[in-house]
């Protein structure tokens, strides 16, 4: 996954200029809000600690190898408002006004401590932290977060998370400022999913940026942040340190000193480094980790929460993938468990008709599908698979390939990705299983830009996809399904949006009623409806969970995110960095 990561993050480099920067283009951070009412709670953390036990901060130093960030020398970048910048330049040194803590399933205020819908939908209110200072020790106000929005909106060449909001074509018409302590989100439309895109962008310091001549290209080296690590205290080619900061708001956090970052040439390096002591914290996917690190360093140990789904996916404009008959077939022939061993020794889940991961959907899934009343297609029934195909009018020709009502044959081309080394280990397995019900598949593998490059157009036949990561199922089944985010073949849809150009019409109404409240337990009805939409027409074929990588080393410090207190999803990543990793370094403690 790690690979996979960095990979991703060249190919939208590459795929950029034909990639539309409009509230389609993101996959991360689409979800309604939780409550029609204000959410006033104390932020919640890893850590059992109140203020009057908390301990001294330490002098410990902890090395950490970021998901994405593979290289033999660095080159130096801090900018939140670029793709290139280093860890932990989100989620580290900036911050934003609240954390989706997907893994706990939980709202946590983090620079706001509250929020408030207009009775009418077109007003979203925060109240800001009281004491929060940036690391220079000016007081950060809402001053800065309305700077941040309008810098968004009138700089097309700075990215973030938040600019699907106030772009145009956004939702957002205007952020204002009534006092130091708030910030009004107005809307031009009712759109209450567009809470998460709000708050999952990172708030610079007005007084800094305003005087940066160019905010899209500036290195930012010396930057200025609220988050607990912001003072760059050391800059090699081959390592670099970020110590904390000096005024964090949170009393005796971060617990260590600072966080170093080596270089490393890839996984089986970073593998080598735990081993040997060199590693406290990496994001890195060690195939055999059990051989290859647990069991020659105690002190260290994984652990990788499944949040997302990884699935095999048909291309919806080509017969006979239009038909739902076909794509449940191809759901019965696939043996997950075989293929989950093949890909990954075993450690993931096989995945359900709801393509949803439930350690990434806590208080959304359903708990038993077949409470959705619909036949499962994610078990591996080649028979079954046979004699639906038949049953519908597919018929197998002596050669044993089916045809197309018209008298095409089920001839297909199967891409892999060099370097997706968990894919190409189930390829030829998918092919044989393919095969099984009448396919004939031809495997082709592609460089990951050519790939990417294909995906983007729907310039394909079939294909893996490692999965979607949305905050609730409206997003998620939203870029899996929805006209809305539907691009005819030969035009770039936006990043993770339904490449495969499926259309299920049934799931427009549930968006609209999901949209169109704040009511959270309106929401979760909804939500469940739309998980037996997506159970009823199959539009991707849930194939098993992919768990986010994540090693640590308890040698110095204690207080992380495992399978026993799994308060947060704690792989620390480089570029796509998600500010759940905020929580982990603000719950380090003395080690036990």
């Amino acid at each position: 996954m790690a690979k996979k990561l960095l990979l991703i993050a060249l190919a939208l480099v590459v795929v950029a200029a034909l990639v539309s920067a409009c509230g389609e283009g993101t996959t991360t951070t689409s979800g309604p809000t939780t409550s029609a009412t204000p959410t006033s709670a104390p932020v919640t953390t890893g850590s059992t600690e109140t203020s009057s036990t908390v301990p001294a901060q330490s002098d410990i130093i902890l090395n950490v190898t970021p998901a994405g960030q593979s290289a033999t020398t660095f080159t130096y970048n801090f900018n939140p408002f670029t793709t290139t910048y280093l860890f932990p330049t989100l989620a580290g040194i900036y911050e934003p006004l609240m954390i989706n803590n997907r893994v706990a399933g939980e709202l946590v205020p983090w620079l706001a401590t509250e929020y408030k819908w207009s009775d009418d939908l077109l007003t979203l209110t925060f109240t800001l932290r009281d004491g929060v200072k940036w690391s220079d020790g000016t007081d950060f106000t809402s001053a800065d977060v309305v700077y941040t929005f309008d810098l968004l909106k009138s700089n097309p060449d700075v990215a973030g998370n938040g600019k699907v909001a106030v772009a145009e074509g956004g939702f957002v018409s205007s952020v204002t400022a009534p006092d130091p302590k708030t910030v009004e989100f107005h809307f031009s439309k009712v759109y209450t999913p567009g809470f998460y895109d709000i708050i999952a962008q990172y708030i610079v310091p007005k007084h800094v940026w305003e005087n940066i001549a160019d905010p899209a290209k500036d290195l930012n080296l010396k930057p200025v942040g609220t988050g607990p690590f912001t003072e760059v205290v050391v800059m090699q080619d081959q390592v670099y340190e970020v110590d904390r900061n000096p005024y964090y708001w949170m009393p005796g956090q971060p617990y260590v000193k600072g966080l170093r970052m080596p270089a490393y040439s890839g996984n089986e390096a970073v593998a080598t480094m735990l081993v040997n002591g060199d590693v406290d914290w990496s994001g890195q996917f060690i195939a055999n980790i059990q051989k290859a690190v647990l069991d020659n360093n105690p002190n260290v140990h994984a652990w990788w929460p499944a949040t997302s789904v990884q699935f095999f996916a048909v291309n919806g404009t080509i017969k006979p993938f239009d038909d739902p008959v076909v794509r449940k077939a191809i759901g019965l022939c696939f043996d997950r468990n075989k293929i989950i061993q093949l890909a990954n020794q075993g450690t993931s889940d096989p995945a359900d008709i709801t393509g949803l991961a439930p350690a990434g959907y806590k208080g959304w899934k359903v708990e038993d599908v077949s409470s959705l009343g619909v036949e499962d297609w994610c078990t591996y029934d080649p028979a079954k698979a046979n004699a639906m195909l038949d049953a519908a009018g597919y018929a197998k020709g002596s050669d044993g390939v089916r045809t197309n009502k018209d008298g095409t044959p089920w001839k297909f081309e199967l891409p892999m990705v060099n370097g997706f080394t968990d894919w190409l280990a189930i390829a030829p397995t998918l092919k044989e299983e393919l095969e099984a019900i009448g396919f004939q598949i031809n495997i082709v593998n592609y460089d990951p830009q050519q790939w990417f490059g294909k995906l983007f157009v729907g310039d394909f036949q079939m294909t893996m996809f490692f999965g979607l990561d949305a905050d609730t199922p409206f997003g998620y089944y939203r870029n899996i399904m929805s006209s809305q985010t539907f691009k005819p073949v030969g035009t770039p849809t936006g990043f993770g949006q339904n490449f495969w150009r499926v259309v299920v019409p049934e799931i427009e109404p549930l968006l609209e009623k999901f949209a169109g409240t704040s009511d959270s337990a309106v929401q979760h009805e909804v939500a469940i409806e739309m998980q037996k939409v997506f159970a009823q027409n199959a539009p991707v074929i849930p194939l098993f969970t992919a768990g986010t990588f994540y090693v640590y080393s308890d040698a110095k410090v204690s207080g992380w995110a495992n399978a026993e207190n799994p308060f947060v999803r704690p792989m620390p990543i480089g570029q796509n960095a998600t500010s759940e990793q905020l929580i982990q370094m603000t719950s380090w403690k003395p080690k036990e």
